[in-house]
């Protein structure tokens, strides 16, 4: 049963959620609390029933007078049990690392893309037309279905493969693996085709992946290009993977 001051302790809790400042160690004491009160209220109803089928009765308004308050606190907070608890625990489960949370950050600024050549006529400028179209507007599920028609064409370039590593990376489920061998695919048909780039992009993946050895690799090549756009960025994220 709720006590005046673990009812008082909720409303705070809650008050503090709709403000944003609630920490995440009241979070787990929130959870704590709310969790055995549902357990405590199971095992009494539980008891309350065996009692009453041996035709032993509860002073039943005396009863629910009591919880009163309690259920309707326990009521406006279920929702922020459920939702915030879990995802508390998620997220403290899978916790990222300094780096990789600043590789996350870099990654939700898509890379904007110059078309290159005008769409021709044939079926490979169409799909590779139809593909930067579709990376515009942030389809890119559909945009790799496009640059894998030129590839299955025995069609594809460097940056068709540059192209494809990007939605791989930031399609809705971001496949780092995968984006890893396009980048790979396109170095190795034309390694000055977005070198600068192919080495950055490649240590953020690496980075979401937890090969943070293969990350520093690329991301040295960053910081050590003077052509590279993103060297400050690269210096950073190395200087949280140790290294200097």
């Amino acid at each position: 049963m709720f006590t005046k001051t673990t009812v008082m302790n909720i409303k705070t809790y809650f008050e503090k959620h709709q403000d944003g400042t609630l920490k995440d160690e009241e979070w787990e004491q929130l959870a704590a609390t709310l969790i055995q009160a549902k357990f405590d209220n199971a095992k009494r109803a539980e008891w309350s029933q065996q009692l009453s089928n041996m035709g032993v009765e509860r002073n039943a308004p005396a009863f629910s007078f009591k919880l009163g308050m309690a259920r309707k606190v326990l009521a406006a907070a279920s929702i922020l049990m459920v939702v915030g608890t879990l995802s508390w625990y998620f997220l403290s489960q899978n916790a990222l690392s300094p780096a990789q949370q600043m590789a996350s950050n870099y990654l939700e600024q898509p890379f904007r893309l110059n078309q290159g050549n005008t769409r021709g006529e044939d079926s490979v400028e169409l799909n590779r037309g139809k593909a930067f179209e579709a990376f515009e507007m942030k389809q890119y599920e559909k945009s790799v279905q496009y640059l894998q028609l030129i590839e299955a064409e025995g069609q594809a370039k460097a940056p068709d493969y540059f192209q494809m590593g990007l939605c791989l990376m930031y399609q809705k489920k971001p496949d780092y693996t995968a984006a890893l061998r396009t980048f790979e695919a396109a170095r190795k048909l034309d390694a000055t085709v977005y070198a600068d780039e192919i080495n950055w992009f490649a240590g953020l993946c690496h980075l979401m992946n937890n090969q943070f050895d293969a990350a520093a690799v690329e991301l040295k090549k960053v910081a050590e290009s003077a052509s590279s756009r993103n060297r400050d960025a690269a210096v950073r994220l190395l200087e949280q993977v140790g290294e200097k």
